[in-house]
């Protein structure tokens, strides 16, 4: 038995600490490998990922999975015929020319709304220390929702505690599904409330899409609502503590990110270096054989990203963060027909904070204390496998020194 078979524990210290070198022992001694614990097939290989998220023999839809059991029929959860149809339905709010809108109209006032607040703390002080996730990487994920659906920005603090239980509830290992189930019966109370008062002028992009007003209320998409509550806020969390994570570790200058191209690059290297989520949960509609596997028909299929994004045979260097590589393939948004809807949506999220950051302060720098030294840079503690991101980030966000442009800001 390989100290690999020995350590696949998704809530170890270990693991938790250092799962690269796990991997990469799976990756070459066992791809395929059968976890009793999970009672899953964990696969770890780049190229075996990317074929078994296209194979339409291996289905995302299954009654007992943690989803289904907790939103119910969704987007999620949909194969063939009624896929397809749930996504024509969500495409136009995060087409292109959509995401430009949403851009101006709700990304930028919401990332601004949080800034806002670190530069009022600041007053006339040359810097300020902040906890980073509370105060930035929740703060905008929060602040974004909630414009998408047209609610009050104060309810975010109301939201939060009710979606978290949600992310318990598909991580591994889950927490209580029945707490998920009583947040959830209270989002739905909310949101229907809310759809209940809106009023003719309102702006509720997501809400105004998915429940058209005038017509009656679907309650078969309530589900689906409070799963893109879930989805437009918890992955980002998690994202942005990495990409600033990134940035500290390798110690790039705030001001750097002002350029678009480098921002982007900063950006997708991060999401294949640390991908917010490791794992996709699929399953065989079918036997299959992979790698001399007997995979029976209906068996849990765990799709490691993790892995994959640091395959050797790959990537070069897969473990080293370098903007600009040549190969920027990443699956932190999976790929195949499941392909996350919001990618686009996402990834103007993280540009447009970070391009914010960048020019309305002079510098950030580590702060607190350090959980320890790994491979010549520091190390945060996380937790987390579906929702991977720091505990918490100490930093020191430095005033922007007088004489410089503020135009663009």
């Amino acid at each position: 038995m390989s100290s690999a078979e020995v350590s696949l524990d998704f809530s170890s210290d270990e693991f938790l600490a250092d799962p690269w070198h796990i991997y990469k022992e799976l990756r070459q001694a066992d791809p395929v490998h059968w976890s009793e614990a999970f009672r899953a097939f964990l696969v770890t290989r780049y190229d075996d990922v990317v074929a078994l998220l296209a194979d339409r023999q291996v289905v995302s839809g299954f009654p007992m999975r943690s989803s289904r059991r907790l939103f119910g029929p969704t987007l999620l959860d949909a194969d063939g015929p009624r896929h397809r149809e749930l996504r024509k339905l969500f495409t136009p709010l995060f087409a292109g020319a959509s995401v430009k809108r949403l851009r101006t109209e709700i990304l930028i006032p919401a990332v601004d709304q949080v800034l806002d607040s670190i530069e009022a703390e600041m007053g006339s002080m040359d810097d300020v220390e902040i906890e980073f996730m509370e105060r930035v990487a929740v703060g905008v994920p929060y602040a974004m929702v909630t414009r998408l659906f047209g609610l009050p920005p104060e309810d975010a603090a109301w939201l939060r505690p009710r979606v978290l239980p949600l992310a318990g509830a598909i991580e591994f290992p889950a927490t209580s599904l029945d707490t998920a189930v009583a947040s959830k019966a209270e989002l739905v109370d909310y949101l229907t409330d809310k759809l209940a008062s809106r009023q003719e002028g309102d702006r509720m992009p997501f809400l105004d899409l998915v429940f058209p007003p005038g017509e009656p209320v679907d309650e078969s998409l309530l589900g689906t609502a409070t799963l893109f509550l879930l989805a437009g806020t918890e992955t980002s969390v998690a994202t942005i503590g990495k990409i600033m994570y990134a940035i500290l570790a390798h110690d790039v200058e705030l001001s750097a990110l002002a350029d678009s191209e480098y921002r982007d690059q900063v950006v997708r290297e991060t999401l294949r270096w640390e991908p917010p989520s490791h794992t996709i949960l699929r399953y065989a509609s079918t036997d299959l054989n992979i790698h001399g596997v007997d995979v029976p028909r209906r068996s849990a299929l765990l799709l490691s990203v993790g892995s994959a994004s640091r395959d050797e045979n790959t990537f070069s260097d897969p473990d080293t963060w370098r903007p600009g590589r040549p190969d920027q393939r990443m699956l932190a948004f999976s790929s195949g027909p499941h392909t996350c809807l919001g990618i686009q949506l996402a990834l103007a999220e993280f540009d447009t904070l970070f391009e914010r950051l960048s020019l309305r302060f002079g510098g950030v720098q580590r702060s607190g204390s350090l959980d320890g030294i790994r491979r010549g840079f520091w190390r945060l503690r996380e937790r987390g496998h579906i929702f991977r991101r720091p505990d918490h980030l100490y930093v020191r966000m430095e005033r922007r020194r007088a004489g410089r442009s503020e135009a663009d800001a």
